[in-house]
């Protein structure tokens, strides 16, 4: 069946008027985005969308544009991922750290549940596919670990996905009804084969990244005032990734946290050489600032009071 469709254009607005229509219908239409531009007046777009059953096909032609998502703010984060494929010219994308560029021909997949940024070459055309994450989820059992990287390059399987978003764009752009259903399962398909394999890489990378994480608990324990948020700008991902990343683990930043300060509360009261340091002493240089909440902490794990641990 067919999908609404919409078709906007710059090419009717003269002057910088024609940029702020274009950011307004896209923050509305695609996503809710900061676009930037080096001349206002001198931009220029076009953008023809249509709706696919579940999943929405976008194909946008445009001058350089600079774009960045902040979930933290009015619209937060939306449960969906985007694969986008550059038709012609290039786009670098960053989000959680890591960051790719594509040349014509390359496609990624990024999520819109983190925050993200973007930048195009002079003049591109891309084809942008909103996929929801209850959609994606039923072709990739971890969508996340596809994601920021160049998928069709690197695929036996490209040449198929390559073919199949070209044959979509045209029908788009001539206004042509498409069977969702089966246009459904063949972009569901071609994802699931590129991304074939990719899941163990993914493990990996996620290893080193909790282990530098873990490293900087270990490090920046005394800290009293150390965050989630300070963590995760550290280390250049999203306070919703670092959260995730421990989640899998079945723990928490804060668990692992409060977890090595304990331990180095404990070892400070069995060391000899800190006999002179009083527990309110002792928990302010292990970074908290409530001796109270240390007694409890420390009870909870080890069975006993700070002070009957020392004096046992």
């Amino acid at each position: 069946m067919h999908g609404c469709s919409y078709h906007l254009s710059t090419a009717t607005v003269n002057g910088s008027p024609a940029f702020d229509h274009w950011h307004g219908q896209v923050q509305a239409l695609v996503t809710p985005i900061d676009i930037r531009v080096p001349d206002r007046a001198a931009f220029r777009g076009e953008l023809r969308q249509q709706d696919i059953g579940e999943v929405q096909f976008s194909v946008i032609d445009a001058t350089r544009q600079e774009g960045v998502r902040d979930t933290s703010g009015p619209h937060g984060a939306s449960s969906r991922f985007d694969l986008v494929y550059m038709r012609s010219g290039g786009i670098t994308l960053r989000q959680n750290g890591r960051e790719a560029s594509l040349g014509a021909g390359e496609a990624l997949l990024f999520s819109h549940l983190d925050d993200f940024r973007f930048l195009t070459s002079e003049f591109s055309e891309a084809y942008l596919v909103a996929l929801p994450s209850a959609w994606i989820e039923r072709w990739l059992p971890d969508p996340y670990a596809c994601t920021i990287r160049p998928l069709i390059g690197t695929s036996r399987w490209g040449a198929a996905m390559d073919g199949l978003l070209r044959s979509i764009a045209i029908a788009v752009k001539e206004g042509r009804p498409l069977p969702a259903h089966i246009v459904g399962d063949q972009l569901g398909g071609c994802l699931a084969l590129m991304c074939e394999g990719i899941a163990g890489e993914e493990t990996t990378y996620r290893r080193r990244l909790m282990h530098q994480l873990r490293r900087t608990l270990a490090s920046r324990f005394a800290d009293p005032d150390l965050t989630p948020a300070a963590i995760a700008a550290q280390h250049g991902i999203s306070v919703r990734y670092l959260h995730s990343l421990f989640a899998a683990t079945g723990s928490s930043v804060g668990r692992e946290l409060r977890s090595i300060r304990l331990a180095r509360v404990r070892a400070m009261l069995e060391d000899v050489a800190c006999r002179s340091l009083t527990v309110s002493e002792i928990a302010y240089s292990c970074g908290f600032n409530d001796p109270g909440y240390l007694a409890r902490c420390f009870a909870q794990e080890y069975g006993r009071s700070p002070t009957s641990f020392r004096q046992a």
